[in-house]
């Protein structure tokens, strides 16, 4: 029997055989690929290896290896490199002593201070090296004595209430001009809800509009800040303390030591730096408004050598040199950065040639001594040049106990105990970044003293800082210092010496004082 032939099986759909398989397989990678070759690629900008803190910011001529260190040394700078690995060692010492204590010893809790400045120099930019590392190394001596390491001598304690919590230092690279500050500063605030959390921020720079910037940033991110140097009176945010003179203290020094000299009643003259820079535009004004019966209209603008964007060609002295020989002023306020004086001074040098041979005294404010004091001494006794500096700090009166702050003797024996020079204090770097990382360990020790926190947040040290007056008056180096919550962040008591080169003052007389 035949059967009648049966019809074939239909063929299966093609995508559900081998070929539909291999079909997907290539749709799938080509979309995979389209993916990886659209989807962007976070760019590795490290920019040293085993430091995952720091980080390539910028581009161009601006671009820089910025960010923070705290345990694993790094010296943005050869030249950096002993202070850094000691404050390094410093920071392991610390931890050591939280995570594997001595036998028989507890475990002390420990926090973290941020020190945010530049840490490398070019020859236009606000911070020269030798302050960078002086800076450093007077932010070291304060942690030195905050932890009682173990080269210290019980002569050199801070007095400071408890032991604890111990201190590390995180040192923030913010760029040479501090142009990369908002990256650095987002990283500090990253460690604020640490378990070993950063309480405050020091150092803080120089006074130009970028230490605005950061300030203010801090300040929205609720975190106290201390600068060590600033003196620019328009620089104000409302977490932001300084441990320095603002630069109306200066010129009203300036006034107190000028109404009892021999110049009293002499013709002024007054040379400013005409950048838009904080510290020389506040300079000029307070010599403005303080000494308008000496200046009157006599005046003369020069271009500074620091900063990044120079308007005009620096340190052209020409027209004021023809002015002062014109008006034979005698008194001359120097508004303008330190490492420009020199020049200055070689410019007055000539002006004989003009017919001016009186003595000429040249005010200003700084930090410090006059750096570069030494190369234009010779100039100064051979030209009838006085130097009158109003300062934060004067060590060469200090260390021979003339009108020295209590503070003073236990920081320079620190210092010695650590082996460093007494020229560590000359440009008055040290003394200063001490004394603003020795104020936030104040205020930490006073809300662990009368809280029992192991660690306070930022909020607590805050309040405490706005408290440290009466009895709770810091003992820094630079004075007896005090703030509270109405003086826009400057220290009530800070003293301000009178230096005078190239012949020191034989009787300083008693300092004029921060109100």
């Amino acid at each position: 029997m035949h059967l009648p032939p049966q019809p074939a099986d239909a063929l299966p759909p093609w995508w559900k055989g081998w070929r539909g398989i291999a079909a997907l397989v290539l749709a799938l990678a080509l979309i995979a690929g389209g993916l990886w070759f659209l989807w962007p690629v976070k760019e590795d900008t490290s920019c040293a290896a085993d430091q995952p803190g720091l980080h390539w910011d910028g581009t161009g001529p601006q671009r820089e290896c910025v960010g923070i260190t705290d345990e694993k040394a790094f010296a943005f700078d050869p030249r950096l490199k002993g202070i850094t690995d000691r404050i390094a060692q410093e920071n392991r010492r610390v931890r050591a002593q939280w995570e594997n204590p001595a036998s028989g010893k507890s475990r002390l809790p420990y926090v973290k201070v941020g020190v945010l400045m530049p840490m490398t120099e070019s020859d236009t930019s606000a911070l020269p090296l030798a302050e960078i590392r002086t800076s450093l190394e007077g932010a070291f001596i304060a942690q030195c004595r905050a932890n009682a390491c173990p080269e210290l001598s019980t002569t050199s304690s801070t007095g400071i209430q408890g032991k604890t919590p111990l201190i590390q230092l995180v040192l923030a690279h913010e760029g040479r001009n501090e142009t990369h500050w908002k990256p650095v500063v987002r990283q500090l605030a990253d460690l604020v809800d640490d378990e070993h959390p950063l309480v405050a921020v020091t150092g803080m720079g120089v006074s130009i509009p970028e230490t605005q910037a950061a300030a203010t940033e801090l300040s929205r991110l609720k975190i106290p800040a201390i600068g060590a140097v600033l003196t620019a009176t328009d620089l104000d945010s409302p977490r932001l303390f300084k441990v320095s003179p603002s630069n109306v203290d200066y010129a009203k020094a300036l006034r107190r030591y000028l109404d009892h000299s021999p110049l009293a009643g002499h013709r002024g003259y007054l040379v400013f730096d005409s950048r838009d820079d904080n510290y020389v535009k506040t300079m000029r004004k307070a010599f403005d408004d303080e000494f308008s019966d000496y200046i009157g209209r006599r005046r003369a603008s020069f271009v500074g050598t620091t900063g990044h964007n120079p308007a005009g060609i620096p340190r052209l002295f020409y027209n004021a040199v023809n002015n002062i020989c014109l008006t034979k002023a005698q008194v001359i306020f120097y508004a303008g950065r330190d490492r420009d004086l020199a020049d200055l001074i070689r410019a007055l040098s000539t002006r004989s040639q003009c017919g001016h041979d009186a003595p000429i005294t040249v005010m200003t404010g700084a930090t410090g001594a006059f750096a570069q004091g030494q190369q234009v001494r010779s100039l100064l006794r051979d030209n009838k040049i006085t130097i009158l500096d109003v300062s934060a700090t004067s060590p060469a009166q200090w260390v021979r106990g003339v009108h020295a702050p209590s503070g003073f003797k236990p920081f320079h024996q620190a210092l010695r105990d650590l082996q460093f020079p007494d020229s560590v204090m000359d440009d008055g770097y040290a003394i200063m970044h001490h004394d603003a990382v020795l104020t936030a360990i104040w205020a930490t020790r006073n809300v662990t003293g009368q809280t029992g926190k192991e660690a306070p947040d930022v909020q607590d040290v805050y309040n405490e800082i706005t408290n440290l007056h009466d009895a709770s008056t810091v003992p820094a180096a630079g004075g007896e210092l005090s703030f509270d919550d109405a003086s826009h962040g400057w220290p009530h008591n800070k003293p301000v010496p009178v230096i005078r080169l190239p012949e020191p003052l034989k009787d300083p007389g008693p300092p004029y004082l921060v109100p």
